[in-house]
């Protein structure tokens, strides 16, 4: 068990090259996950910023060894074998110490993946679109009002719409730009940003979905 109580490890796992780490600082970066893992093996991939809250990460350690050359119907071949021991150490390491997994002072919980390797594919949420689901911590409905979206989303250019809505995720909102370039320099401005009243807010893509709801330009209409 971990220093907070929540469980580091799943034992009932199925072991795997690739490791799912969980409760990660903001934004850490890959050279932080090798730094991590190294002592136990050779990292080949890693996937950072994954989940709602970008504090997930996969790891993945080199799994396959040269073993015996083998002569098959004429030809010499290497027998490889999948070997797991860097993986099975890590996680092993961690859960007989008394001292958790720690990237910038954070314990980091750890646990075998489902994958059996990392494909860094773009998620739909990277791929640009006109419209951003935003998460915001800390706040709850009816904390954050559209106004104040509004105003510091528009700030970008024009929004057309906006949805606000509460998922296990947190509070969130989507909101509709004209196009993909507005839509892209409001994210990068503001993704991961604090901002005063919405704590910090975190900005993915939205694919194939428009925001069915009043327009906005609207309801400031009704307001005033």
């Amino acid at each position: 068990m971990s220093t907070s109580g929540q469980p580091q490890f799943r034992y009932t796992q199925t072991p795997s090259k690739v490791l799912h780490l969980r409760n990660l600082p903001w934004e850490c970066t890959e050279e932080e996950l090798v730094e991590l893992c190294k002592p136990f093996g050779k990292i080949v991939n890693t996937k950072c910023n994954v989940g709602a809250n970008r504090n997930q990460a996969f790891v993945e350690f080199l799994g396959f060894l040269n073993g015996k050359r083998l002569m098959f119907r004429g030809s010499a071949v290497t027998w490889i074998r999948l070997d797991l021991n860097q993986a099975i150490s890590m996680v092993s390491y961690y859960a007989s110490s008394s001292e958790p997994a720690q990237v910038r002072g954070k314990t980091v919980y750890i646990q075998y993946s489902n994958r059996h390797e990392i494909v860094n594919n773009k998620s739909p949420g990277d791929v640009p679109g006109n419209v951003l689901l935003v998460t915001i911590e800390g706040v709850e409905a009816g904390d954050v009002s559209i106004d104040v979206i509004h105003l510091v989303f528009s700030a970008f250019g024009f929004v057309h719409k906006i949805a606000t809505f509460e998922k296990a995720a947190g509070f969130q909102a989507l909101i509709q730009f004209t196009d993909a370039e507005t839509a892209s320099s409001a994210r990068n401005a503001l993704d991961g940003r604090s901002i005063p009243g919405m704590h910090s807010i975190f900005c993915i893509y939205c694919q194939n979905m428009l925001v069915h709801v009043t327009c906005v330009s609207h309801i400031l209409h009704t307001q005033i």
